[in-house]
């Protein structure tokens, strides 16, 4: 079996891969399915951000932007952009407390479209269907003859500045 596919398998579990074996003994994906449409850590980092998204007010500026007011603490949302103030929508593609209670509000049931789809498993089968090769022996290495020439040293150790000392040196 190709290592993406037991790959695939031991993150997705609910995961159904069948493969057939060729003439030439090596194996290729018939069909795959999966029942999730994401990770199932994703999906836990999704229904842990909806539980977060209670107890906010939600204000609509636009069509796309709102306002999010959460203890006291003012947040804004644009899903056209995809830009939560908060910081987290952007950094992991991934709709945080805030977009989900405007999502909710908006009565979209589907979250997904507003998720990278890294966390899906067609990408992730498509990032191992290539096979990797290892490396040789570190003796069976080739390099030009102008970077085995060259010496590389470290770099010179350069004093930080910092606050000086309160008192004086006994010694001196």
């Amino acid at each position: 079996m190709p290592r993406y596919i037991y790959m695939l398998n031991t993150v997705y579990p609910n995961s159904y891969i069948r493969m057939q074996k060729t003439e030439k003994d090596e194996f290729i994906e018939i069909t795959s399915y999966t029942k999730d449409t994401m990770g199932r850590r994703f999906e836990e980092v999704l229904i842990i951000n909806a539980s977060k998204s209670s107890k906010m007010e939600i204000v609509p500026s636009l069509e796309f932007i709102f306002s999010i007011y959460k203890a006291g603490r003012r947040y804004i949302v644009c899903l056209e952009q995809k830009i939560c103030s908060y910081g987290i929508f952007r950094l992991d593609e991934i709709p945080c407390a805030h977009v989900i209670v405007v999502l909710k509000e908006k009565n979209v049931k589907n979250m997904h479209p507003y998720c990278s789809n890294y966390y899906k498993p067609d990408t992730l089968t498509r990032t191992y269907e290539i096979p990797m090769v290892p490396m040789p022996d570190k003796k069976d290495w080739s390099a030009p003859e102008d970077v085995v020439a060259e010496t590389v040293y470290p770099p010179r150790y350069r004093q930080l500045a910092r606050r000086p000392r309160k008192r004086r040196k006994k010694n001196a």
